[in-house]
């Protein structure tokens, strides 16, 4: 697998339409895996939250 290397130009970080572009790269950097890892820690944070949420 080849390595990626920086663009010779600055990526814009935003799009026309105010789309955080930096975000997107962040998130296609990471593995299938690291993916999903990271949107199960947030669910399971979320879930947590709302649990303690109806203990009031």
């Amino acid at each position: 697998m080849s390595e990626r290397t920086e663009p010779e130009f600055p990526l814009p970080e935003y799009s026309e339409d105010g789309v955080d572009l930096s975000l997107i790269r962040w998130m296609l950097s990471l593995s299938p895996a690291e993916r999903l890892q990271f949107v199960q820690n947030h669910n399971n944070a979320l879930l947590a939250i709302r649990e303690l949420n109806d203990l009031e």
